[in-house]
């Protein structure tokens, strides 16, 4: 069960809703002590309501930075601006390399997959992992303070 502090799903959720019409995306961190988390916003160089492909420099220089910190990579988030908060079959594609490659193990086995739906009024987030073969589990966050 991920545990989420609400500063964190407020950022994401802002994050989503500043990129509209377009999905947002990016990386959340946390300390190997797990007492703090960051989220990074990472541009969306699709520049799609439909997908999302992150920017290759973006994402170096946050991994540089978490290595640097010895932190780990706690979650990939997206948003969905018409959909529900439910991996796409393009987003489960996208999971492994190479992209589509099911039956080899995800890039990030042990990373969270947030996303986050403002297809309604009221913004859903929600947390898979997915898993060899393609199968998505969901994870239950738990908000903290």
């Amino acid at each position: 069960m991920p545990k989420i502090p609400q500063e964190i799903i407020n950022k994401i959720v802002e994050h989503a809703q500043d990129e509209l019409p377009n999905e947002a995306c990016g990386l959340i961190s946390q300390s190997k002590d797990k007492s703090t988390m960051q989220a990074d916003r990472v541009t969306n160089t699709a520049k799609s309501p439909y997908r999302y492909e992150m920017s290759p420099i973006e994402m170096l220089k946050l991994e540089q930075n978490r290595e640097k910190n010895s932190n780990n990579l706690f979650a990939i988030y997206h948003s969905h601006v018409a959909s529900p908060a439910y991996p796409s079959p393009t987003d489960v594609r996208m999971a492994f390399f190479p992209p589509g490659e099911t039956n080899n193990p995800p890039m990030f086995p042990t990373t969270y997959y947030i996303l986050v739906s403002l297809a309604n009024d009221d913004p859903k987030v929600r947390a898979f992992f997915i898993r060899t073969g393609g199968e998505i589990e969901e994870e239950i966050i738990e908000v903290t303070t």
